[in-house]
């Protein structure tokens, strides 16, 4: 994986699409797909300052168009809210101008919040 890009709450990345990446006809397994979804959410969450990310409460991928070896997938993620205990995340992927997925990622943050707060006072 490449990252393009991050700045608070947003991280864009790149990574081809290989044939260990490939259901049993050739496309781009949704497996893989959700676990971009859950690295590129939490990535997302990682730019707020936390060192660790929290657990997935939630993780939901809605599959919009086959993508197959060869293809360059590119994320991006951003934090639609920042909670006390949860964030919530947006993560869309891409191959060039054609969406393939989209998804959302849901995490329990109330201790990586606490410890951030308590890293402040020091």
């Amino acid at each position: 994986m490449n990252l393009l890009s991050a700045e608070t709450g947003r991280v864009r990345g790149e990574i081809e699409v290989t044939k260990d990446y490939l259901n049993a006809i050739g496309g781009t397994h949704g497996g893989w797909l959700s676990t971009l979804v859950d690295v590129g959410g939490s990535l997302a969450i990682a730019t707020h300052g936390f060192t660790t990310t929290g657990v997935s409460t939630d993780l939901s991928v809605s599959f919009l168009s086959p993508s197959g070896e060869g293809s360059n997938i590119v994320f991006d993620a951003q934090v639609l809210k920042l909670g006390r205990t949860l964030a919530y995340t947006r993560v869309d992927i891409f191959n060039g101008e054609k969406m393939v997925a989209t998804g959302h990622h849901t995490k329990y943050i109330a201790r990586e919040q606490e410890k951030a707060a308590q890293d402040a006072q020091k």
